[in-house]
This record gives structure tokens, C-alpha cells and sequence, in this order.
């Protein structure tokens, strides 16, 4: 609390006790109460979401990655995107929905079969529905000079900005 306190008096910013949450792992009971009982802040539990990504202490599993699937399949099936031709879908694809998932990658190596389901979405998007595809995924994803679209391919975007933790 000192040095919240010390923050408070450098910056002029306050901690909201109602809002400010103190984790355990592995601490007795007696020692949680006493800490507990000093800060004024509520014990939290995880999993918690923080800037919108789960914070979790295991592998990241598919219902963890569930928050990410919904907001893109929201996205997709919104009433805007269907007036859209197939320029725009391909913008709403690389700028909107593709940015989803990236911004998941940069923190976790998503499962694989979450990466399926986004890749779904975005095919399903882009071609305007389930409907057969007249090109293959790998080849929309290839560059533009290599007569692609240009969309990153979910997998190995996931593990190249992992690489940047290193």
C-alpha cells in the first residue's frame, strides 16, 4: 500500500478499491486474510479477461479462445458486410476480421482447430456464404506478386509474432 500510495503522490492517480482486484496462487489462508484485510481490495479468480484476452495460468484451450470466435462471427454476419462486394469483403477480411485473430496471436499460440474455425469465417465471409470456394485458401493467401490476395495465413502469422516474445 506504500507504494500505491507513493504512485498516488508522483502521478495524482488514485486506486479505485472497488474496481482493483489481488490474485493468489499458492498462499495460505491466514496470509490471503491479512492481505486481504490491508489493501481493501476483493480476492479475484481466474480465469479473468484483460484488454480483452483471458488471463489463465494453464494451456489456452477452445472455450478460452471462444471470446475471440463470437466476435468475429458477429462481425461477419452483421447487416453491413452482406450490402459489400467482394473488394469490400476482401478489405472487412484483411483489415477488420484478420485483425481479430492478430491480435490473439501476439499474445497466445491459439489451438489449431480455433485457427480453423477463423480461417472458416473468414473464407465463409469472402466467398459470401458456406458455398464452395472457386479458389483454395492456401492460394488466396499467398502474396499479391504471387497472384494471391494477399490475406496472411492464420498459422504461420500465429507463430511468427510469437517469435517476437523471444
Amino acid at each position: 500500500m506504500e507504494s500505491l500510495d507513493k504512485f498516488r503522490e508522483a502521478s495524482g492517480l488514485t486506486v479505485n478499491a472497488q474496481k482493483s482486484l489481488v490474485f493468489f496462487f499458492n498462499t495460505n489462508q491466514c496470509i490471503r486474510r491479512n492481505i486481504l484485510r490491508k489493501v481493501h481490495f476483493h480476492e479475484g479468480t481466474l480465469p479473468v479477461t484483460y484488454l480483452g484476452l483471458p488471463l489463465i495460468t494453464k494451456r489456452l484451450s477452445n472455450v478460452n479462445c471462444s471470446p475471440l470466435v463470437e466476435r468475429m462471427l458477429a462481425k461477419a454476419n452483421s447487416w453491413v458486410s452482406k450490402a459489400l462486394s467482394f473488394a469490400g469483403q476482401l478489405q472487412i477480411v484483411m483489415v477488420t476480421l484478420a485483425s481479430m485473430q492478430t491480435f490473439w496471436s501476439r499474445t497466445f499460440l491459439l489451438p489449431m482447430s480455433t485457427l480453423r474455425v477463423c480461417e472458416k469465417v473468414l473464407r465463409d465471409f469472402l466467398w459470401g456464404g458456406p458455398c464452395r470456394a472457386k479458389v483454395k485458401w492456401k492460394e488466396v493467401c499467398k502474396p499479391l506478386q504471387q497472384g494471391g490476395l494477399g490475406i496472411k495465413d492464420m498459422r504461420t502469422w500465429n507463430k511468427s509474432l510469437l517469435l517476437k516474445q523471444i
